[in-house]
């Protein structure tokens, strides 16, 4: 099984290199507009009708390729009858035409003529370069940054039981098959963060909603650190989850959730700041992160229908009753449950079936075999 992760490098831009990502901007709109004229079967059909007028800007070869590669991708993709248009310069390049040498790195511009950018790194982006296992793919260059993929054989582990995932607005509540739950309240901070950066857009709206170009900018400063305080958080929360599982020799189920925005679109009858905190919430970027980061490290992940792991008792299976303050209550086991624990039970029951909780085990407490949980979970507020 072959594992990729992005990594991003910061780099100070020159004229020569803007001019650059301008003018392969500009190849990819023109071989967009090839391929909405001529309609091609695929992108070697549209390399070979858009070649001849990219060879046009001068640039080496390898841009028109991958010029004609962003086209018909973007080509494929349209979701609007207007015809689609790349606005950010960039400029992508195949791992046969750039050279990295430590952090220095060579793009070409046209043949025997080369640019040359001095990336900045640190201690996590050099244990990638100074990798030698790792291959590296396609580099995308934007105005600020450089992103290199890099990708390695990684052969999963057979795991000995598996952990449930249950992602909630406020809290993430993993159950392991040793029959204990612990919680990480930090989704409760970037449900705050959300919170707070959604009322400074209202306020810049309302300030300075006349002068588009000054809320422009300033919707896009607070816009970033938005985006960055909540990747930060998330990373938080799913580096300890992966590193458990591995720890432990555990798999990871998570539900495959999809179809969310659509339950909170407009005019559906519900109020604008219940629609405003549902549309914001991270479900996502938290399962993506768990996912390429299990991935990475050989810990098997699976994903099962979310339908009804929040309905049943994870011991008995039968259905539970509703109670104040997200509780549910078992009548044939007598038993009442916090909802988020119940999810992650039953989410984690439908992994391995064989692994399924010890019966009765209370929130918290030791584990069937008798262990304690992992140190790193410990970390986290214990459910219950």
């Amino acid at each position: 099984m072959r594992a990729t992760k992005s990594v991003s490098f910061f780099y100070k831009a020159s004229g020569e290199i803007t001019q650059l990502l301008e003018v392969f901007r500009d190849m990819c709109n023109e071989a967009i507009k090839i391929a909405i004229e001529k309609k091609p079967k695929n992108r070697f059909e549209l390399c070979h009708q858009a070649y001849p007028r990219l060879k046009e800007h001068g640039l080496h070869t390898h841009y028109a390729l991958s010029a004609c590669e962003v086209a018909y991708s973007v080509y494929r993709n349209k979701r609007r009858k207007l015809t689609p248009r790349i606005v950010r310069p960039f400029l992508k390049l195949d791992n046969q035409s750039y050279k990295l040498d430590h952090l220095l790195l060579r793009i070409p511009t046209t043949p025997r003529n080369f640019i040359f950018l001095i990336l900045q790194g640190s201690q996590y982006h050099m244990s990638f370069i100074e990798d030698s296992t790792l291959k590296r793919g396609s580099i995308v260059v934007t105005e600020r940054t450089v992103n290199i993929p890099f990708s390695k054989e990684v052969s999963e582990f057979e795991p000995r039981g598996c952990i449930g995932l249950d992602v909630n607005e406020r809290n993430v509540t993993v159950s392991s098959s040793n029959g204990w739950t612990c919680r990480f309240s930090e989704m409760n901070e970037i449900a705050e963060l959300k919170e707070r950066y959604r009322e400074i857009r209202a306020k810049i709206a309302r300030t300075k909603g006349r002068d588009r170009r000054v809320c422009a900018v300033l919707l896009a400063r607070n816009g970033k650190r938005e985006r960055n305080r909540t990747e930060q958080r998330a990373h938080v929360v799913t580096k300890r989850i992966v590193d458990a599982a591995r720890e432990q020799q555990l798999g990871i189920k998570m539900e495959r959730l999809f179809g969310i925005r659509r339950l909170y679109a407009k005019n559906n009858g519900q109020g604008n700041l219940f629609r405003a905190r549902m549309n914001t919430w991270v479900f996502g970027e938290i399962l993506r992160q768990v996912d390429y980061k299990a991935k990475w490290i050989g810990v098997p992940r699976w994903f099962v229908n979310p339908r009804g792991t929040s309905r049943n008792c994870p011991d008995c299976g039968s259905r539970v009753a509703p109670l104040a303050g997200r509780k549910l209550y078992c009548l044939k086991c007598d038993k009442t449950w916090d909802r988020d624990d119940l999810a992650s039970k039953n989410i984690m029951a439908c992994a391995v079936p064989q692994a399924r909780p010890f019966m009765g085990s209370g929130e918290g407490e030791r584990g069937a075999d008798g262990s304690n949980p992992p140190s790193r979970w410990r970390e986290g507020k214990p459910g219950g």
